[in-house]
C-alpha cells in the first residue's frame, strides 16, 4: 500500500508491505512494515526502512498501524520551519 502525503508543503511517500512470518510448529502470522520516499516511489529504486534503535525494521500488526506510525514520524523529522 502506498500513501502520498504532505509532509509541511512538501511531498512525501509511505510504503507499507505486508511480510509473513513462519516458525516451526505454528501458524504464519502477518506483519507490516513502513518506508519512506521523499520522492515519486515509481522512479526512486528503494525507500528508507523506519528501524528501531537495534537497527531491525519496526513491525506493525496492521497496515493502519504502520502508517499511522510512519506519519507521524516524518513529521517529526520534517517539523515546520
Amino acid at each position: 500500500m502506498t500513501e502520498k502525503i504532505d509532509l509541511n508543503g512538501k511531498e512525501a511517500w509511505i510504503v507499507v508491505e505486508p511480510h509473513t512470518l513462519h516458525l516451526p510448529n505454528t501458524e504464519a502470522t502477518e506483519y507490516f512494515t513502513a518506508s519512506y520516499f521523499l520522492t515519486d516511489p515509481a522512479v526512486t529504486p528503494a525507500g528508507i526502512l523506519f528501524t528501531g534503535e537495534d537497527q531491525k525494521a519496526v513491525s506493525f500488526n496492521s497496515p493502519v498501524q504502520a502508517l499511522e506510525y510512519a506519519s507521524e514520524q516524518l513529521l517529526a523529522m520534517h517539523p515546520t520551519a
